[in-house]
C-alpha cells in the first residue's frame, strides 16, 4: 500500500522524554524476554521459541535504531535536556521487569520443586528405611 504521493505509509510519533524511555524500557522487556525464550528453548529442545527470537530481534533492533536516530536530531538532545526524564522511566520499566524475572523464577523453581516431588513419590510408593 502506498500513500496518495506514492511513498509508503509512515507513523510519525511525537514522543515526551517520559513516554521515549517508557518505550525504551518495554524495548528492553522484550528483548530480554526473547533471549530467556531462546535460552529455555535451546535447554529443552523447542526449536520455536528459539525461532520466535530469530524473527523478533532484528525488527525490534531496528526500531530501536530509528529511536536513537530521532533523539540525536532532537532539539533537546545536544542540551542532554531529555536525558534524566528519559532514564527515570526506562528505569520504572527496567525495575519491573526484573521483579517479573525474579516471580517467574520463582514459579518456574517451585513448579519444578513440585514436578519433582511427584515423580519421586510416584516412583518410590514407600520411603526407603535408613
Amino acid at each position: 500500500m502506498t500513500s496518495p504521493r506514492g511513498n509508503p505509509p509512515h507513523a510519525v510519533v511525537a514522543l515526551d522524554e517520559e513516554q521515549t524511555g517508557t518505550l525504551l524500557g518495554v524495548f528492553a522487556w522484550v528483548l530480554g524476554a526473547l533471549e530467556i525464550m531462546a535460552d529455555r528453548a535451546e535447554a529443552v529442545g523447542e526449536p520455536a521459541l528459539a525461532e520466535m527470537k530469530t524473527a523478533l530481534t532484528p525488527r525490534l533492533e531496528s526500531l530501536l535504531q530509528t529511536i536513537t536516530e530521532a533523539r540525536k536530531r532532537s532539539p533537546l538532545a545536544p542540551a542532554g535536556q531529555m536525558e534524566p526524564t528519559v532514564e527515570a522511566a526506562y528505569t520504572a520499566v527496567r525495575q519491573a521487569f526484573e521483579a517479573w524475572i525474579e516471580l517467574t523464577a520463582f514459579d518456574t523453581a517451585q513448579a519444578a520443586m513440585e514436578t519433582h516431588a511427584t515423580t519421586a513419590d510416584a516412583n518410590n510408593p514407600e520411603p526407603d528405611e535408613i
